[in-house]
């Protein structure tokens, strides 16, 4: 028996690690038209935001796992979606606005997550900042533009 759940262990640790190292299946132009004709426009001619439980749920789990100092989100809103296409990459992904309560302030405090619809995948390039008291995109990218100037 404990062959067998060694086995299984093993087994699971073995399949998360090819799922991360394998090659990412590439967004594809059907992929856009698919997300596209997913939007629905309301009288106004503005686009209705999506509010889609699974990925609510995916945003809420994710902020519960990365963020620790949070005690609860309050609303999960759409709030846009971004393709890029260029002979090198293509990607879209959507961006959601979180208003989330963190432990220790009183105010509400807004968190921007990123929902990638090709992999299904929550991602946020904010970080918590306690001198600010404000989520703070990650410094990564000024990083980089500096040694590539």
């Amino acid at each position: 028996m404990k062959k067998f759940i060694s086995l299984v262990i093993i087994s699971f640790f073995a399949v998360q690690f090819s799922q991360t190292s394998a090659q990412e299946t590439k967004v594809t132009i059907e992929d856009f038209i698919a997300e596209h004709s997913g939007f629905e426009v309301n009288v106004d001619g503005e686009i209705k935001p999506i509010n889609n439980r699974e990925i609510n749920k995916k945003i809420r789990f994710f902020i519960e796992e990365k963020y620790l100092n949070v005690e609860f989100t309050r609303n999960v809103i759409w709030d846009s979606y971004e393709t890029f296409l260029s002979p090198y990459d293509i990607h879209h992904m959507h961006t959601f606005i979180v208003q989330v309560k963190v432990e220790g302030i009183d105010r509400l405090k807004y968190l921007e997550i990123s929902y990638n619809p090709k992999t299904l995948k929550v991602t946020s390039d904010f970080e918590w900042n306690k001198e600010e008291s404000e989520f703070i995109k990650s410094e990564v990218d000024k990083e980089v533009e500096a040694i590539n100037s």
